[in-house]
């Protein structure tokens, strides 16, 4: 079985509270059906009745804590204290990452909601709240958490797609990584041979790599998601880049390898008719003192849903209108506006950027004017 995570988000994305979303993306585990745990959690939406107090998905990791290691024994302390001890871990794993469990102060509230009716849910809604990210947040630490619960029914998702390719985290075993194996190709994009990651880049030798750009079309506003590269990165650390890029590994279609870079790098499980080809571009660049010598197999994903669970080597995920980032694609303007997914404004300098130098003018807008988008 796979990660349950996309299914929370997706309960969210069609109206479900956030409590709801996270406890019945899981209760079929525990015997319940879904409109028994939509009804078990409606209530705790909101903070609590709409009243922003502990954030729904907190409490919905709290109800999933109880039916894995509840205790229905009145007088056994230690039963009790494991079951607290779990909740508290979680709840430390969230604020990690959002500093509060707080409904209202994720959102920025200063006090409470006076009205209990909801808001209805637009795009604009959705456009404006954290919450499906949060809901990601609350899912994915359920799994860490419980990774029995994944294991028992049919196997956790490793990360992993049908071609068996192992992502570059667990390509590292005892503090040593294996050595990955590179097709080498001609300057026509034709395999000659193979070697190590290490010696195609030491000796400069041609090599197919992926790029994804990813866009989602949004109250009649087009926006592209780029991401920044974590610092555990040898090359470019901290930079701002492409949805999503990657080696191509030996014995794999590029196909097969963008598929696997954006789950890795995004969290995002592709659908083929949503992916296009648009076509390769070469890349000659000086890293580290090696001549990388790349030729990227170019593609465009549509997304329906905004939805990322960031890898380890990606920090962040920001979102770009095609206004801006034409200004810097067009016009080399010296920084542009991004907006982080909980929509803060975030200012991007061109030198923050990886180079994929027209790219955007010989490939993705092309296929825009064909296809009239935008």
């Amino acid at each position: 079985m796979k990660s349950r995570v996309e299914d929370a988000v997706n309960l969210f994305m069609s109206g479900y509270n956030c409590c709801q979303s996270v406890f019945s993306a899981y209760s079929d585990l525990f015997g319940l059906d879904r409109e028994m745990a939509l009804k078990l959690s409606c209530s705790m939406g909101g903070g609590i009745g709409r009243m922003r107090e502990v954030c729904g998905t907190v409490s919905g990791m709290a109800m999933i804590a109880g039916l894995v290691c509840g205790n229905t024994d009145p007088t056994n302390q230690d039963a009790k204290t494991k079951n607290y001890e779990t909740v508290r871990k979680m709840a430390d794993a969230f604020k990690k990452e959002h500093q509060t469990i707080i409904c209202r102060e994720l959102l920025g509230l200063l006090e409470a909601e006076e009205s209990a009716s909801p808001k209805a849910r637009t795009a604009e809604y959705y456009k404006k709240r954290p919450c499906a990210r949060i809901v990601a947040t609350a899912a994915r630490i359920i799994e860490e958490t419980f990774p029995e619960l994944l294991e028992e029914n049919g196997g956790k998702n490793e990360g992993k797609q049908g071609n068996g390719k192992e992502p570059e985290s667990e390509r590292k075993q005892a503090g040593k990584e294996k050595p990955e194996m590179l097709p080498v190709v001609n300057a026509s994009g034709e395999v000659i041979g193979r070697a190590e990651r290490k010696e195609v880049h030491q000796k400069g030798l041609w090599h197919p790599v992926v790029h994804c750009w990813m866009y989602a079309k949004q109250d009649d506003q087009i926006w592209f998601y780029f991401q920044k590269r974590s610092e555990i990165k040898d090359d470019f650390p901290g930079y701002y880049d492409i949805g999503s890029t990657g080696h191509v590994a030996d014995q794999e279609t590029a196909q097969e390898a963008v598929m696997r870079e954006a789950e890795e790098e995004m969290g995002i499980r592709m659908e083929e008719d949503r992916l296009h080809y648009l076509g390769t571009v070469k890349e000659e660049m000086d890293v580290n003192g090696c001549n990388d010598r790349e030729i990227a197999q170019v593609y465009l994903y549509h997304l329906d849903i905004p939805f990322f669970a960031p890898g380890e080597e990606v920090s962040e995920v920001i979102a770009v209108s095609k206004e801006e980032l034409e200004k810097k694609e067009l016009e080399n303007a010296p920084y542009i506006q991004g907006h982080s997914l909980c929509g803060e404004p975030v200012f991007l300098r061109a030198k923050e950027w990886c180079c994929h130098e027209g790219e955007y003018q010989k490939l993705v807008m092309p296929f825009f004017a064909e296809h009239g988008i935008g």
